[in-house]
């Protein structure tokens, strides 16, 4: 169940602080991993995958993760719904077992050096994995806490492993890793799943709807946040030069603009999202913006007919643009 898209980002910090997943969620998993390795491998003769040790990490960042990933072997980049993606990782004993079963019907002992991915890996093994994705997603059924998105999809084959924090959304991760006896004992390799953790502290699951953030938690937090120092700008208005007139300004040049502007003040924040619209005017002598409305939806960065740059004489002072009143007077504002 997502969350609403208006949340605002200490909503959803308050959410996923509270997101504790349920007590069974990671043995049901691991179990569900299991199952799914030797589900995959049986349309394959011979290979027969018997998965041994487990290991599964929650909530990993994307450094750690990337650190962590171990060397060699077939890395593919899995899709994801929303933009997600996932990783797979199958070791180069297991990669060979997929080939051998399919082309002499049985895996071999020797266990051959490391190689490139070729294009017949990739071939031979994109079956498995992809009834592998699917087994998982279907024997997850029923376990509650799934914060992450079952429906997992091949993606490509990684061979740049430097490009990956390019590639990887920055958010949190659950890794799945296994050993697998392969070909009764035959061989033995690691198949690694990572996938994303609910990126925007959405939970996907039905155990969703009873996530309640502890009010007392939230209000402590609204607390420590609130001093916080906010940097705002106020912005007149915004004009479009080119180059050769910026380079030609020189103190004492005049850039005209629409009086309209006055009344078209916008209060935006660092990243330039316009928070509120007001007027400029003034209130006791001094200048003042009056909030007016919430954000408009005017592009920011709209051009407007301005009168081209004019220079003057440099003993000319620089008219006075009238501003209207906000506030007259003390007495007006108490009215």
């Amino acid at each position: 169940m997502a969350e609403p898209a208006n949340l605002s980002a200490i909503q959803r910090m308050t959410r996923r602080a509270h997101a504790t997943p349920a007590p069974d969620r990671g043995t049901r998993a691991k179990r569900a991993f299991q199952r799914a390795v030797r589900r995959a491998g049986a349309p394959f003769p011979g290979l027969s995958p018997e998965p041994k040790r487990e290991e599964v990490n929650w909530g990993l960042p994307l450094g750690d993760l990337l650190t962590e990933l171990p060397d060699g072997g077939l890395l593919i980049g899995l899709d994801a719904p929303q933009n997600g993606r996932g990783l797979c990782l199958l070791q180069q004993p297991l990669v060979d077992a997929l080939i051998e079963v399919q082309t002499t019907g049985r895996v071999d002992r020797v266990q051959g050096p490391g190689r490139p991915v070729t294009k017949i890996d990739i071939a031979l093994t994109r079956d498995f994995v992809e009834l592998f994705l699917s087994a998982f997603a279907a024997e997850l059924d029923g376990v509650s806490g799934v914060d992450w998105p079952r429906r997992l999809s091949f993606g490509g084959v990684l061979s740049d492993r430097r490009q990956l924090p390019l590639l990887m959304p920055d958010v949190g991760y659950h890794r799945f890793g296994v050993d697998v006896a392969l070909g009764e004992g035959a061989k033995s390799g690691s198949l690694l799943l990572a996938v994303p953790a609910a990126a925007d502290g959405a939970m996907t699951s039905e155990a969703a709807a009873s996530v309640d953030p502890d009010p007392a938690w939230q209000a402590a937090f609204r607390r420590a946040v609130g001093q916080a120092e906010v940097p705002v700008g106020v912005i007149l208005t915004r004009v479009r030069r080119s180059f050769a007139e910026l380079e030609a300004l020189a103190p004492g040049d005049l850039i005209g603009f629409d009086p309209a502007a006055l009344t078209k003040v916008g209060l935006e924040d660092t990243a330039g999202q316009t928070i509120f619209r007001g007027r400029l005017g003034q209130q006791y002598g001094r200048r003042a913006m009056l909030m007016t409305t919430g954000p408009a939806p005017v592009p920011k960065a709209q051009p407007v007919n301005e009168p081209p740059v004019t220079p003057r004489p440099p003993e000319a002072a620089p008219p006075s643009v009238p501003l209207p009143d906000v506030v007259e007077s003390e007495s007006d504002e108490a009215d």
